[in-house]
């Protein structure tokens, strides 16, 4: 049985140690050999930039109070929006697939001062026991994660992100969707589906083509708005961000019900999608 999950682990920690920024926003400055004083401040300033538009769509479009207490940033890698995260809330945690991403993670928080927040490793199961001291999760956050997680264990994490998600809580959520065509992208992810000398030889390489070194899963928007429907969602705003010739970002801002289990399905499940212009 082919462990697509545990190869794709393998390659995301094996791009933690050589090339972690460049593994976070895949362009060519951040490259471990480019990186220098300004570049590197110019990626720590796009997860601020990134944080600040994400509470802007939520307050403009969902609830214009809101403020997070509690954020859980799934994916949270080297600590580019777990930081600006955490100066907005009162607590966050930072998860994430790969020992060494944790560990820089934790570094940047150190560096940065951060004393609120914290980094932890996960795998498929994230155990709502790590965040129970931290209280109510009122905000779950992932953004250019779950695009490298194939679907069938994606939408798991998905499910359990969803559940941890407190009464009332908001979330932002990225995924990503393939424009029609690509068929040589497609052939060469199934080869490394498939073959794990092949995913290992793409993961050393610069070649072009090899240039989602970790994979790209796309995900269907039915099926995602399903998922938010089965957790009681009942406010989503969705946003298409264009992501090169191959494909597009699907953001889902959402909000989850305050009420019961029961009391939502009394109402009859309501959920309000709109999207973003």
């Amino acid at each position: 049985m082919l462990n697509v999950f545990e190869d794709d682990a393998d390659s995301w920690e094996q791009l933690a140690q050589t090339d972690a920024f460049w593994a976070v926003l895949s362009a060519d400055e951040y490259h471990h050999d480019e990186l220098n004083a300004e570049t590197e401040a110019r990626f720590w300033a796009s997860g601020d930039q990134h944080v600040e538009h994400v509470l802007a769509i939520l307050r403009h479009e969902i609830d214009p109070t809101f403020t997070p207490g509690v954020v859980v940033d799934f994916g949270c890698g080297v600590g580019r929006t777990l930081v600006p995260l955490a100066r907005l809330a009162r607590h966050a945690v930072g998860l994430d697939i790969s020992p060494t991403m944790v560990q820089r993670c934790r570094d940047r928080l150190n560096t940065c001062e951060v004393t609120n927040a914290e980094a932890l490793v996960v795998g498929r199961r994230i155990e709502p026991e790590l965040l129970a001291r931290s209280g109510p999760v009122d905000f779950v956050h992932s953004v250019l994660v779950f695009q490298h997680v194939v679907p069938s264990e994606g939408l798991l994490l998905f499910d359990q992100l969803l559940e941890l998600l407190a009464p009332g809580g908001f979330g932002f959520v990225q995924f990503w969707g393939r424009n029609p065509g690509g068929e040589l992208s497609r052939a060469l992810g199934e080869l490394r589906r498939r073959h794990r000398w092949f995913n290992a030889l793409a993961v050393r390489s610069r070649v072009p083509l090899f240039k989602d070194v970790v994979m790209l899963y796309e995900y269907d928007m039915v099926d995602l708005l399903g998922h938010l429907a089965a957790h009681r969602i009942a406010n989503v705003v969705v946003e298409r961000t264009e992501e090169g010739a191959d494909g597009y970002g699907i953001r889902l801002y959402f909000a989850k019900s305050a009420a019961t289990e029961p009391e939502f399905a009394e109402a009859g499940r309501p959920m309000t999608v709109r999207v973003r212009p």
